[in-house]
């Protein structure tokens, strides 16, 4: 079934170390989930972690890495499973705002944009969703795009290309993983 309330719920946030990913992390911890937490930002989330915990939340594990390396991202997982079994929520909120116009942007701006706003969050989904399915519990991915991801915005086109990508991708996986009960949520700040 989705998942409606996180108390007990084991959750992964990607860029938990600033902003949203930030803000997410403390409301899931004062909920009572279970936190995994990642971000490319070593410091920023050792902080996250320092915090959560101070405030009485729990962090089962953390790891610095970048979700757009699909090694990472599957070593994370891997340990994740082995020592806690599969995930309840997946919480895709690291991201990258790109911003120019096209003339001015070169191919790798394109490049990064798409890799960590679009297949950073596929390498989340690839590398947990399967065990979700497989453990029969339902589930959640909430997948933050953009407001860039529903109408075009002058100087957004990298950016809007990955956001616009992401969005596809929750609309298909709403379909396909309603009949393990898996919920999927679209964020579009």
């Amino acid at each position: 079934m989705p998942v409606r309330n996180l108390a007990g719920r084991k959750c992964l946030v990607t860029g938990a170390a600033s902003g949203i990913g930030r803000a997410v992390a403390m409301a899931a911890a004062a909920e009572g989930a279970g936190l995994f937490l990642t971000d490319i930002n070593a410091t920023g989330l050792a902080a996250v972690v320092r915090q959560v915990r101070d405030s009485g939340g729990s962090v089962l594990m953390s790891r610095a890495m970048d979700i757009a390396d699909i090694g990472s991202v599957q070593a994370f997982a891997g340990d994740i499973h082995a020592e806690h079994g599969s995930l309840d929520v997946l919480m895709n909120v690291a991201g990258i705002s790109i911003w120019g116009r096209i003339e001015d942007l070169q191919h790798q701006h394109w490049r990064k944009s798409i890799e960590i706003n679009l297949m950073g969050p596929i390498h989340v989904l690839e590398c947990f969703v399967p065990a979700m399915i497989q453990a029969g519990r339902g589930g959640h991915l909430v997948n933050v795009s953009s407001a860039a991801g529903l109408f075009g915005l002058p100087w957004h086109a990298a950016y809007s290309a990955s956001k616009f990508g992401l969005r596809g991708v929750s609309e298909v996986l709403r379909h396909d993983l309603k009949q393990h009960g898996i919920g999927v949520s679209l964020v579009c700040p």
